[in-house]
């Protein structure tokens, strides 16, 4: 898997709203929503982390429509993700973008399977 790709392409949707910015990430959990990232999407580059993990890769959007790949890296010990425990993951996000948030699910490997959101809170400089 390549961990980062750069495409040149400006990503504007159609409401206006360009998708590169500063975006705050959220896991389904047992009690709800929960904070897990700060990322930065920026001309088809997704970077994130927090106090325990950082992530690497690339997106694309269709339509409403995005992909994000990458390479989740834990530097702490942690819970378990995806029904394991590791310190590094192969991620896929699959989302639906309605105007400053994104809804998906994010998978590692073919199976277990977590809902997330994103939810866009600045513009990138």
């Amino acid at each position: 898997m390549t961990t980062i790709g750069c495409f040149l392409t400006y990503y504007e949707l159609s409401s206006g709203m360009d998708i590169n910015g500063i975006w705050k990430v959220e896991m389904m959990g047992i009690y709800g929503w929960e904070p897990t990232a700060t990322a930065f999407m920026e001309n088809g580059r997704y970077l994130a982390g927090s106090n325990n993990h950082c992530a690497v890769g690339k997106y694309t959007l269709d339509g409403k429509d995005i992909y994000i790949d990458g390479v989740m890296n834990v530097y702490k010990n942690t819970r378990a993700l995806f029904g394991k425990k590791s310190s590094s993951y192969d991620v896929s996000f699959r989302g639906t973008l309605e105007g400053n948030v994104i809804e998906g699910e994010a998978k590692e490997g073919k199976r277990n399977i977590l809902r997330y959101k994103a939810t866009k809170i600045a513009e990138l400089p």
